[in-house]
Parts: C-alpha cells; sequence; structure tokens
C-alpha cells in the first residue's frame, strides 16, 4: 500500500478560531502511526472507505461516513479495502469546542460516544462548512456555519465527559512516565530513567502504559516531540534545528516521524504556514510539492 503525499493532501489553519486545523485528502493511501490529538477529531468521508483502530475496535466507514475521536485518545487510521481514500478533517481545540458549546448550555467538556456515524445531512453539512473555511471570504459565513454546525454535533452526538476507563486505569506509574517524558523530551531517555522514577522492571512499566494510554513509552515520546516540532514551526525555528530542539538524531528523523503521525512533512506544514495570509482566511492554497 502507498502513502499519502503532499500532492493530495492540503493542510490549513485559521488563527481567528483558535487556530483551528483543517485537512483535506484526495485520492490517497495511507497507513498512519498510533497517535492521539490534543484537540478533538471531527471529519467526513467523501470516497473509499477510512478505516480507524479505536478504542480496541476496528471501525470501517464508507462514504458520507462521519469521525468523531476525542482529544488524546490514541487511535490508527488507514485507507481500507485498497481503495483510494478522499475525506476532510477538522481539529477544533477544547477551548474553542466549550466556547460554542457553552451558547447551548453545555457547561462541561463534551466527550464523543461514538467514533463512526451515519448522518447524511449532517455529514452535508460538515462538509459545506469545511468548504467555506477553504474558499469562502465571508467572515459572517463562516462564523455562522461554525457555530451551527458544531452546535449540532456537540448537542446530538456527545454527553458531557465523564472518567474515562482510561483515567479510571491509569496506574500513579504512568502519570509519573508521562510527567518525565513531556519534562525531558528532548533528552535520549532510557527504560532504565522510568525505572528508576517509577521502581517498577521495564515489562511491567511498557505493560501498564500500553494499557492505559494506547500505545507503549517510546510512541507516546515521539508524539510529545512531533507536536513539541509543530509549535516550534509555528514560531519560524527551521527544520533541521526544530529536530534538534526536540531530541530526534537529525532532519530526516523528524520527517519521517512527522508524516507517519501528521500525514504531511515538516517542510510541507512549515510551507503552509508561512505562505498563510491571516486577513485572507480560508483562502486557497496550492502545495507546489
Amino acid at each position: 500500500m502507498g502513502t499519502s503525499t503532499e500532492a493530495n493532501t492540503k493542510f490549513w489553519l485559521i488563527p481567528e478560531f483558535d487556530n483551528l486545523e483543517l485537512l483535506r485528502a484526495e485520492a490517497i493511501h495511507c497507513n498512519y502511526a498510533y497517535h492521539s490529538h490534543a484537540k478533538y477529531s471531527i471529519g467526513v468521508i467523501e470516497s473509499g472507505v477510512g478505516g480507524t483502530y479505536y478504542h480496541g475496535t476496528t471501525y470501517l466507514a464508507p462514504p458520507q461516513s462521519i469521525i468523531f475521536m476525542n482529544p488524546e485518545e490514541a487511535h490508527r487510521c488507514y485507507s481500507a479495502e485498497e481503495l483510494p481514500l478522499s475525506y476532510r478533517m477538522l481539529y477544533p481545540s477544547v477551548e474553542l469546542v466549550q466556547q460554542i458549546v457553552s451558547e447551548t448550555k453545555i457547561i462541561d467538556t463534551p466527550y464523543f460516544r461514538d467514533a463512526v456515524v451515519q448522518n447524511q445531512t449532517l455529514a452535508q453539512n460538515i462538509f459545506s462548512l469545511h468548504i467555506a473555511l477553504e474558499q469562502a471570504r465571508d467572515r459572517l459565513e463562516q462564523q455562522s456555519l461554525l457555530v451551527e454546525v458544531f452546535s449540532v454535533i456537540f448537542s446530538y452526538y456527545a454527553e458531557l465527559k465523564i472518567p474515562s476507563i482510561q483515567s479510571n486505569q491509569e496506574h500513579q506509574a504512568v502519570r509519573l512516565i508521562k510527567e518525565y517524558l513531556h519534562d525531558n523530551f528532548s533528552s535520549n531517555i532510557s527504560l532504565e530513567q522510568l525505572e528508576k522514577i517509577t521502581h517498577f522492571n521495564r515489562s511491567y512499566i511498557i505493560r501498564i502504559f500500553r494499557q492505559a494510554v494506547g500505545m507503549p513509552p517510546y510512541n507516546y515520546l515521539t508524539q510529545i516531540r512531533v507536536r513539541k516540532a509543530k509549535q516550534l514551526l509555528q514560531e519560524g525555528i527551521s527544520i533541521a534545528d526544530t529536530a534538534i530542539l526536540v531530541g530526534m538524531s537529525d532532519q530526516s528523523h523528524l520527517n519521517r516521524h512527522f508524516k507517519r503521525v501528521f500525514g504531511i512533512t515538516p517542510g510541507y506544514y512549515r510551507s503552509r504556514l508561512i505562505g498563510y495570509d491571516q486577513k485572507n482566511i480560508g483562502s486557497e492554497v496550492v502545495s507546489s510539492e
């Protein structure tokens, strides 16, 4: 199976909506590594079949399916049945969602119940919202559609966040490991260091961490690094310097892991940021790669 390329993928963000990230992929073959997002994931399948392994279950999403995923929950996505996959995704921050849903009298953090749902009307509305955020120049149209569509999504398909199974299963050792990885992501961390802070053996550390977080400590560390790389690239740091600052061995190391998680290379991501005109929110950005 091939992998997705920038020629078939467009990424952009909208600062006005708390750096709302958007992705459009056309006729790609993809197989993303296990990862999670700091933001919500909301998408619609245009053609092909999307495969998602999430919460221990494999979901298949045919055209017109809607994809919902909660922040910080590990999953793996791929194009299923050997078919080219076209889809559109929105990644709103928790803060943006809380701001919108507070207007519908939901005062807590919403939590999606289902990863894949079927609702053709809502799927079309999400598609129209995505198009408006990509092409429309009218701020009122963009703002109105965003509030209207998100209000429906979180009113009908989300519930107030309750302690998840993952949270209940998290051992204190898992919390210590996560904190250590976040605080020392640029270092060459070893299992011996994790043994020292938890007082558990290596096998047990890996097992309980995978059970609680959905991925082993190394994958979690890689995710921290690529997320931090996104932040540094947004600040204008070069790709080579970013790779070193986040603890990657070199630029190619960062390229490989960045693309496995986000589906695009750091160079493509940075070029979109540099070429982005905040005065023309949602304007078309054409890849030159």
